[in-house]
This record gives structure tokens, sequence and C-alpha cells, in this order.
């Protein structure tokens, strides 16, 4: 049995997809920043520290963190169909597995930081936990979530064979989201120094890239139709 698949429909959630990751990349960010530059709160010293001085708006950017993975959810969702649309080369096995566990690990993230963090009694859970710590366990599971999600936009790279510079900076991700991965194996802390400060806002100013990219090449009528179906609907099974 099939059913028509309209590629307006791909490109409208294609559009949609990279337009909540941008918005979610640069709102998160820009909070974490602000909330530096305005309130100036202390290097971690321990958690004592951390929940006397505790203020709501560091609830917001793990808030803000459902967005973003929702956005990549429905890209990586709109890349599958794609893909189907351009013959199938990708695997979608692996892309769907690797993407339930990212987001699986990025949600407790979240779940931990905005619900659990700032209502903790056990301040020892909140050392753990809170991503304030450098040294946290959320630190490892997020740096290995969106490594996770690195190996998935390589991986789904070959569905836009026809979109050059948007394969490429997957790739780039894939690359730069593992390496980034392996390196906090040797020093969890890092993502906390000038370096890491500074990695995290090149990794969002890429993923900005490439979805400003995905937005205006799939915007509706962007994207022309496989020749094999043009002038006839898209179908898939």
């Amino acid at each position: 049995m099939t059913r028509e698949v309209p590629m307006v429909s791909i490109e409208r959630s294609l559009r949609r997809a990279a337009l909540l990751v941008i918005a979610a990349s640069l709102l998160g960010p820009g909070v974490v920043f602000l909330d530096a530059a305005v309130r100036r709160p202390p290097p971690w010293s321990g958690p004592e520290a951390f929940v006397a001085g505790f203020h709501w708006i560091q609830v917001l950017p793990p808030l803000l963190g459902f967005p973003l993975l929702l956005g990549f959810l429905l890209f990586i969702a709109g890349a599958g169909r794609l893909d189907t649309v351009r013959g199938g080369r990708v695997d979608q096995v692996p892309v769907l597995l690797l993407t339930g566990l990212f987001g699986a690990l990025v949600s407790f993230n979240y779940i931990a930081n905005a619900w659990y963090v700032p209502h903790a009694a056990d301040l020892g859970a909140v050392s753990v936990l809170s991503m304030a710590n450098p040294r946290s366990l959320c630190w490892a599971i997020e740096m290995v979530a969106y490594g996770l999600l690195g190996v998935v936009t390589w991986l789904v790279a070959p569905t836009f064979r026809e979109e050059a510079a948007i394969a490429f900076l997957l790739r780039t991700n894939g690359a730069v989201s593992v390496a980034s991965a392996a390196v906090t194996l040797f020093d969890l802390a890092w993502v906390q120094t000038p370096i890491g400060l500074a990695f995290y806002a090149a990794w969002n100013l890429l993923v900005v890239a490439i979805m400003a990219l995905v937005a205006r090449r799939f915007r509706p009528g962007g994207a022309p139709p496989p020749p094999e179906a043009a002038g006839q609907p898209l179908r898939a099974t």
C-alpha cells in the first residue's frame, strides 16, 4: 500500500525544523552569556555556594533545550523522508537508534537541571547533576549525547547530495562533535575553560549555519523535485 508524499510537505517540515533549531541555538547560549555578563555568577566552588546564589534564570537554558531537541528530531525525520524520495541511500536503522539515544540522554540532562537541581535537598546530588559544576555527570552525558548526534548528522549527510554545502557542514559537525566527546574522556572540565566556552559558541554558530542553509534551500518551491518524479506525485511505501 502506498501513500502520496508531496515534496512541499517535506520542504515545509525541514524548514520548520531548521528555524526551530536556529531559534533555540541562539536563545539558549544567549541566556547563558547574558546571565554571565549581567549577574556575573562566581565560578563553581561547591554545591552550598551554588544553592545559596541560585537564580531562576538558570532554569531557562535547560528548558530551551527541549525546543532544540524537538528541532533536531524534526530535522532527522524530515531528512529521512527526503532520503526516501531521493532513492533511499541512507540506512535509517542506525540513524533512528542513535537519535533515540541522543534524545533520551539530553532529556535527562534538561529534566535534572530544570526540575530537580533547583529543589534538591541533597547537596551531593546538586554537585553531581548541576551543569554549573564543570565536573558534573551531566556534562559527561551532554558531550556523549552530542557526539551521538554528530554521528547521526554524518550518517544523514548523503541525503543532501544535491546540496553540497549542507552535506559538508553536516559531516563537519559530525567530526567536531565526536572529537569533542573524545576530548572529554581525558578532561571533563575543559567544557567550561575559555577554550571550551569558545568552542561552545563556535559549535552553535556551525549549527545555525547548517540550519540557515537548510531553511533557505527548502523554502516552499526552493528545492526542485527529483527528475524521475517531475510532473507526478511522489510516493513512499
